[in-house]
């Protein structure tokens, strides 16, 4: 009884262990175009990605700021925080290949985006 039980954990562990290991590497240059509360916010980031499916980078702010990008890929979702004039932005988004679309928090408020990584 107790090797049944045993096998059948193992077994499910080891189903759930590659979709965890499974994130999509988001590393390149993305373009990303959002708004908040009808204010537009255009980035080009240069992503990274290690192997713990975390991410870090540059983003250039509507061509006037360049920031710092930290952020984790879990599954499909990608999330990531930039701040830029002392409001951090936190981006949470859906990925589909090379596209990526969500929501934007900032300051009690929130908008969406949309963006496309570089061939």
């Amino acid at each position: 009884m107790r090797r049944s039980i045993l096998m059948l954990m193992l077994s499910g562990a080891l189903t759930l262990g590659p979709s965890v290991l499974a994130a999509p590497d988001v590393s390149g240059k993305w373009t990303i175009d959002g708004d908040v509360q009808g204010n537009a916010v255009a980035l080009k980031c240069d992503v990274q990605q290690n192997a713990e499916a975390k991410v870090s980078g540059k983003c250039d702010v509507n061509g006037m700021e360049t920031v710092d990008l930290a952020g984790d890929v879990t599954d499909t979702t990608l999330k990531f925080a930039i701040t830029v004039q002392g409001y951090t932005l936190t981006y949470t988004g859906k990925l589909e290949g090379d596209t990526v679309s969500g929501d934007i928090e900032v300051a009690g408020t929130g908008g969406t985006f949309s963006g496309k990584r570089a061939k």
